[in-house]
Order: C-alpha cells, then sequence, then structure tokens
C-alpha cells in the first residue's frame, strides 16, 4: 500500500489521478508537480477565449489552486522535475519556491504532449505561436486585436477551431493542409469535404494537399511561402501572424531516464492498469500508450475524455486499488461554422492502419421528420467488421444532433453490438425532436444488407 504519491504535471490527467487517489484513500500522501504556473484547465477551451464565447482565461482553470490544500493534496505550480532516482524512490525538482526532494512509493508521469513543429524554415520568429497553453493563447487574443491576416499551419481540430475562432473576430483567415483534406484523423475525405465547403462559404481559404515550406520576413511574418503536392505551384500567402498546429508528440524524457519502456507510438507503455513496466509507476493522458479498443494496437490517447478516464485508473491503482481502463474508442466532436463533426472508433484510414475489413452503412438523414418544419440534413456513416458484423466506427456531419448520437454509437462499440442489433434499436421518437426511424438505425440497415447478416 502508497504512502506517499508523486504526480508529474497537472493537466486533466494529473489532477484526475490526484483526485481519484484521494477519494480512494483518505490518508495517502499525494503531491503534484506541474512545471505551468496554472492548476488544471482546459486546453480544449483555449480556442473558445480567442473568439470571446469563454470570457476569460481564468473561467478555464477547473481546479483553482487553493482547492489542493482543502483537498490535502501538496500542489507545487511552476515546479519542474529535474531527476528521480527510482532505485530509492526519490525525485529532485526546482521552482519559484525554491527546490527540494520528495520520497514516493508510487509515481504517475501525467506530463502530456508538446507541439510537434515540422521542419518549416522561418518558425523562430516573432509572431508564430502554437496553441495549447495559456501563455499561447494569451498572446493569440492580442493577435486577434492588431492581425489583420493569420495562417494557420494544419487542419486538424486545433488548427480549424483556431480558424473558426479568428473568422469571428473579422480577421483574413488562410488554414495550409497538409493532407488532401482538413480533419482525416477525424472523418474520412467525404465527409471531410462537407466540411471544407462550408469553411470555404464562409470565406475561409483553405489550401489541402500543400506543403509550407518557409514563413517569409524579417524579424516577424511576411507571407508563408506554401507548395502544392500536386502540381508544384508555388504560393506566397500574406501573414501578419502563424499558427502551428501540426500535432503533438508525448513528453516522455523523464520517464526514459528512470528506464520506463517507450512504446511504437512514442507514447509511454501502459497496461489495463496504467502501470508502465516498472512496479509503481504509472503514466496516463497525452503522454501514455495504451491499445484501440477494437484492434488491441498500440495508440495514443490525445482527448480530454481518454485523459480523465486514464487518469482515475492510475490515480486508484496507485493508491492501492485495482482498476482497468479498457482502451480507447476515440469519440471526438466539434462544432465548425455551424456544423457539428463527430467521429468514433475507426475511420477508412484507421481501418485499413489496422487491417480491419469492414463495411460502411452511409446516408443522409433528416434531424426530424421530412413534414416537421427545421429539421436539418445529417450524414451519418457506420463501420461494421466484415468478419463477424460487428460495429466497429461511425461518423455524422450536420448542423445539430451529431453529438449524442455519436455517443450511441461508441456505446455500440463497447458493448460488441452487431448490425443487425443495431438495426434492432429502439430509438425515441416524436415530431419536434426525432424521427421513427433515426438515420444511425438507417444506416445500420443499409450495411446489414451489405453483410446479409
Amino acid at each position: 500500500m502508497a504512502e506517499r504519491i508523486a504526480i508529474i504535471g497537472c493537466g486533466a490527467a494529473g489532477a484526475t489521478a490526484a483526485l481519484q487517489a484521494r477519494k480512494f484513500d483518505r490518508k495517502v500522501e499525494i503531491s503534484i508537480f506541474n512545471e505551468e504556473p496554472y492548476s488544471q484547465y482546459s486546453r480544449c477551451g483555449l480556442p473558445y477565449t480567442i473568439s470571446g464565447e469563454v470570457e476569460t482565461l481564468d473561467d478555464l482553470i477547473l481546479t483553482p489552486p487553493e482547492n489542493w490544500a482543502s483537498l490535502k493534496i501538496q500542489a507545487h505550480l511552476g515546479t519542474r522535475v529535474t531527476r528521480i532516482d527510482h532505485s530509492s524512490r526519490m525525485l529532485e525538482f526546482e521552482g519559484s519556491d525554491g527546490g527540494g526532494e520528495y520520497q514516493y512509493d508510487a509515481l504517475i508521469f501525467a506530463t502530456g504532449a508538446r507541439n510537434a513543429d515540422p521542419p518549416i524554415k522561418g518558425l523562430d520568429k516573432g509572431r508564430v505561436y502554437g496553441l495549447r497553453t495559456i501563455e499561447d493563447a494569451r498572446a493569440l487574443a492580442v493577435e486577434a486585436e492588431r492581425a489583420e491576416r493569420i495562417v494557420i499551419i494544419g487542419g486538424g481540430l486545433i488548427g480549424m477551431e483556431a480558424a473558426e475562432a479568428f473568422h469571428k473576430r473579422d480577421l483574413d483567415v488562410t488554414v495550409v493542409e497538409f493532407l488532401p483534406h482538413i480533419l482525416l484523423a477525424m472523418v474520412d475525405p467525404d465527409l471531410a469535404a462537407l466540411v471544407e465547403e462550408q469553411c470555404q462559404r464562409e470565406g475561409v481559404r483553405l489550401f489541402t494537399n500543400t506543403a509550407a515550406q518557409e514563413v517569409l520576413g524579417d524579424a516577424t511574418p511576411t507571407a508563408v511561402l506554401v507548395r502544392n503536392r500536386e502540381t508544384g505551384e508555388v504560393d506566397e500567402i500574406p501573414a501578419d501572424a502563424v499558427i502551428v498546429a501540426t500535432g503533438v508528440r508525448p513528453v516522455t524524457g523523464l520517464a526514459e531516464s528512470i528506464g520506463v519502456e517507450i512504446g511504437s507510438t512514442r507514447g509511454i507503455r501502459v497496461d489495463d492498469r496504467m502501470q508502465t513496466n516498472l512496479e509503481g509507476v504509472y503514466a496516463c493522458g497525452d503522454c501514455a500508450e495504451h491499445v484501440e479498443f477494437v484492434t488491441r494496437r498500440p495508440m495514443l490517447g490525445g482527448l480530454g475524455t481518454v485523459a480523465v478516464r486514464q487518469g482515475r485508473v492510475a490515480g486508484i491503482n496507485a493508491a492501492g486499488g485495482d482498476v482497468r481502463f479498457p482502451g480507447i474508442v476515440g469519440a471526438k466532436v466539434t462544432r465548425l461554422f455551424g456544423l457539428e463533426i463527430a467521429s468514433t472508433g475507426l475511420t477508412d484510414e484507421l481501418a485499413r492502419r489496422f487491417e480491419v475489413p469492414v463495411v460502411k452503412g452511409s446516408v443522409r438523414g433528416l434531424t426530424r421528420p421530412p413534414y416537421y418544419r427545421g429539421g436539418k440534413e445529417i450524414k451519418v456513416k457506420t463501420y461494421y467488421d466484415k468478419a463477424n458484423g460487428r460495429l466497429v466506427g461511425g461518423q455524422i456531419v450536420g448542423p445539430e444532433d451529431a453529438a449524442m448520437r455519436i455517443n450511441v454509437v461508441t456505446l455500440g462499440i463497447q458493448t460488441g453490438v452487431d448490425a443487425a442489433a443495431f438495426f434492432d434499436f429502439e430509438n425515441c421518437y416524436a415530431p419536434a425532436v426525432c424521427d421513427t426511424w433515426d438515420p444511425l438505425v438507417t444506416s445500420a440497415d443499409a450495411a446489414r444488407r451489405r453483410l446479409k447478416r
């Protein structure tokens, strides 16, 4: 039984681990060490502080610093762990309040991830930013006041949410995406194309299948030099400021220094108890590699929902419990330019990568019966393993009601529902809310016919 738990990191995973360890054991000593000077805050909310939909950055702080003391958890904010001697279970730290040593019985790495900048010239100029921390968002809020033209390199979730935020502030926004479509880590090309059309209708310029090669200018940007990967055509996109949103990489240096194994995804390899190869050492959140739920293949989480669930498991087990994390389904949703985009489980690309033959049920449906005014068209795709007919993924794009539907798909994946059973799903019905045959059900029917089950 651990008497002293050290947690490195106070993001969603680390803070949850601390809170759950405290709930499990009211007496265990818990200390958190966090490099940022802030307590737990919502990284996912950062773009909305730029658009003004979140009023202040302080509103994103989920656990005020003073709350830790009331929980008898010692939070060392603005503090860096400099060295760990796991043979003696001692770590050394330094920070604004000085340094010291801490003896632990159990250790949890919740070190998160950092921006993975691509090999583009000129990223060291002023007014070139990431969007991962409060300080990033603070600087970008200033840019929203003084800049006229923003170029965003990367058309994933963060890049596109930043694009919408600056568009709402009436800036000229251009997104440069290396892949043939935006959001391909989330949806298939046909659904990505629907989102692209909406973005362009709103006035956001998209350069897809395009490589950013250099940020031009002297001390600060004047333009971004790009090259189309198919045609070779070169353009200069005028820019007052640049945001780089090309993904993140797990922070694993401290863990590696004590012999923790790193997996094929570059994350810290853990088992279902979120324990590493070292007894009493755990990892959770963006720094940890677990497995994809369906295939059990190595996968990074990269989602707040995954981080808190892994943090719960790590915290309870570090305090002496025995709970398990089931694997990463990867349910995600966003809202961009009036469209909800939601996905879960396998996409076409993931199915190919993990070598899972799939059958798809793809339909266009309405959020309400056709006779009821105000219903919106949505595109629904559900995916089934060709070998056994089980539900393995889903995607939805439409103006409303995507999030709750994708949650139903996620539950179906986790419980092993097949196409026939999903077709038998009895959805609720009221004309003002939804139809008698929900588009999820009709998508299952389309796939069931192809599966002949």
